[in-house]
This record gives structure tokens, sequence and C-alpha cells, in this order.
């Protein structure tokens, strides 16, 4: 579960090396994005048909893609600096961004 919610700025340390590592950023929109577009695929196909049990299949298959997908999932070492480096990018980022919604 904790390779699911790894990113730069949090990795996951390995139980066996005592290594930071996480998965892309890619990767992990990537996978969301196949889950989402099998379900809205299936919805339409269920509309269209009128066979409303197709978004049962499509959810079904979301989750099967979902669990296998972050199963392959290729982790990416990272060092203690460069996640410190990108915790600061992330809160230079969000604060950049409160300042733009402020105005």
């Amino acid at each position: 579960m904790a390779k699911r919610w790894s990113s730069r700025a949090r990795p996951v340390e390995c139980s066996h090396c005592g290594k930071l590592s996480h998965v892309l950023a890619s990767t992990s929109s990537g996978i969301t994005m196949a889950g989402l577009l099998i379900v809205t695929v299936s919805a339409i196909a269920a509309g269209v048909w009128h066979m409303a049990p197709l978004v049962l299949v499509g959810l079904c298959l979301a989750v099967a893609n979902n669990i296998r997908a972050w199963k392959r999932a290729r982790m990416v070492p990272i060092s203690k600096e460069g996640s410190a480096g990108a915790r600061k990018e992330g809160w230079f980022v969000s604060g950049v961004l409160v300042l733009l919604g402020l105005s």
C-alpha cells in the first residue's frame, strides 16, 4: 500500500536495504487515468446498448487493472537530499498557487 502513496516528496523506505524509492508521478497518473478511462467507456457502452450491468463489468475491470498495474509499477531510487528538495519545491508551488488564488 505504501507503494501507491509514494512520491518524490514522500518516498518509501525499503524494508531490506533501508534506501528510499518512489513510483514515478507519470506511472501513478497513468494508472489512475487508465481506470477512469475503463469506467467511462463502460458507462458510455452501457448507455448506448441499454445494458446497465456493463458499468459493473467496467468497475471490476478497472479494479483488476489497478491491482495489476500497482503490482508491476517500478520503484525508482531517490536520495534523502533529493526527497527534501522535492518537498521544498512542493511547498513553493503550493504557496504560489495560493497567492494566485488570492488575487
